[in-house]
């Protein structure tokens, strides 16, 4: 016998549903990671390729795909509340505002 009911696996999003009901910071998780691998991932070739790395462009970019990836997320009822979302935009906000203000005048 089981210690938790296993997740219904039979469409793809119930999987992830029954796992955040049961797991509540995995959704948490999965939009950290996604942030960070995305941050990490640009910043290291940009620096690669080019000696430097943008960090806010970079910080700015992370920030808007987590904030997609959270709006899909919220498609399905209880995977991503509305505090996550909020956090998640205004994370979107404050990158977009590090970006803009860290620009040069004619750049």
């Amino acid at each position: 016998m089981a210690t938790f009911p296993f997740p219904n696996a039979t469409t793809p999003d119930g999987a992830l549903i029954g796992l955040s009901g049961s797991v509540p910071a995995l959704p948490i998780g999965i939009l950290v990671f996604s942030w960070l691998m995305i941050f990490l991932r640009g910043t290291t070739k940009q620096s690669q390729r080019f000696g430097y790395a943008d960090i806010p462009q970079w910080a700015t970019l992370s920030s808007l795909a987590v904030f997609l990836l959270a709006l899909i997320m919220t498609v399905v009822q209880g995977i991503i509340t509305l505090p996550i979302l909020i956090i998640t935009l205004s994370m979107t906000i404050l990158t977009g505002i590090w970006f803009f203000l860290s620009r040069g005048r004619y750049e």
